[in-house]
């Protein structure tokens, strides 16, 4: 009887990955990657958006409570304290009191400087000069809220006398401490991360929109072709502006 014979058999070769092979992963990864910062951006731009409201929410409460202590009055914009000595909204004790609370400085005085985290988180990453300032993350309207003659505490407008607090801004996103209706486009859109301090400017940082917190406490946002509707239909003697 014959034994049949067996070849031994060969090891099989391992072949790499083809050139077209390693492009697709290649793109693959790529397009995760994108689409994972993509989705960290978004979410990031979300928690920006959500730290700004209860920023200016938080801002309209402080005055509120600065009015209730004041006859009614707001914070004034510019005001001259009682030695004399000019200040605006943001260095105003009283107004400090109720945002930040009672804390002192190291001569015992009312701190002026505002936690980081009730600042625009966008201008604080941002870093640019005075961005840890809250008067580069917020202003004050300025329409008609400065009333006329020497400003002092009287020289504020009373919040009981706001006809529609539902559509009168009171405080938004700004690069000065105050805003301005003749300010109201000059955010620079196709640069916004170069848009630095200047005076009056609403600031478009979220979604290319800006916010804002009403004299009734809640907080909107507005974009350019919202504020272009405005001006036909009063433009700075619209309620947005005019309390």
């Amino acid at each position: 009887m014959k034994i049949p014979l067996f070849k031994c058999a060969r090891p099989s070769v391992q072949q790499g990955f083809t050139l077209t092979e390693l492009l697709v992963v290649i793109l693959m990864i790529a397009v995760l990657a994108t689409l994972a910062f993509l989705g960290t951006r978004r979410v990031r731009d979300m928690a920006d958006k959500a730290n700004s409201i209860r920023n200016l929410a938080q801002l309209q409460v402080a005055n509120a409570s600065y009015a209730a202590d004041h006859n009614g009055r707001c914070v004034p914009i510019r005001a001259n304290d009682s030695s004399g000595t000019p200040t605006r909204w943001f260095q105003n004790r009283d107004f400090l009191a109720n945002l930040i609370g009672g804390f002192v400085d190291a001569s015992g005085e009312q701190s002026e400087s505002i936690p980081l985290g009730m600042l625009d988180p966008k201008v604080v990453r941002g870093k640019k000069s005075l961005s840890n300032r809250i008067y580069s993350s917020y202003g004050m309207n300025d329409t008609t809220l400065q009333l006329g003659g020497e400003p002092d505490l009287n020289s504020a407008h009373n919040m009981n006398q706001v006809a529609d607090a539902s559509r009168t801004m009171i405080f938004a996103t700004a690069t000065d401490f105050r805003v301005t209706y003749n300010s109201r486009y000059k955010w620079d859109f196709k640069n916004p991360n170069d848009s630095k301090t200047a005076a009056g400017d609403l600031a478009y940082r979220h979604g290319d929109k800006v916010l804002a917190v009403y004299f009734d406490g809640h907080v909107g946002e507005m974009s350019k072709g919202d504020f272009e509707a405005i001006d036909t239909r009063g433009g700075k003697n619209n309620a947005f502006w005019k309390p």
